[in-house]
């Protein structure tokens, strides 16, 4: 799954905007810069981190958007198979095999 970064602000001299894969996020998190910036640090698995710059609450809050989307993949990843139908905990998956038509 890809999400857009967009961080369109030239306050800074450090404008980014790309698609990051999820699945590559290895670590995010906040760095106290110089006077009185932050720096938002999305370290990336498979290439060099992004590195967002802006005041600590722009900081925090960016943090929790990420961090909840990265909550909501990880959600909707958990299950790589899916059986149908549900085997019953009272019906030994022997059974199943027994029962070709």
């Amino acid at each position: 799954m890809f999400i857009e970064i967009i961080n369109p602000d030239e306050r800074y001299k450090n404008s980014y905007r790309g698609m990051v894969n999820i699945e590559y996020v290895h670590q995010i998190k906040i760095i106290r810069g110089r006077q009185r910036q932050y720096e938002l640090h999305i370290n990336l698995s498979n290439s060099p981190s992004i590195e967002l710059l802006g005041t600590k609450e722009e900081c925090e809050q960016f943090y929790e958007e990420l961090k909840s989307v990265l909550k909501t993949h990880k959600q909707l990843s958990t299950t790589d198979t899916l059986v149908f139908p549900p085997q019953s905990s009272s019906k030994p998956l022997a059974d199943a095999d027994e029962a070709e038509v």
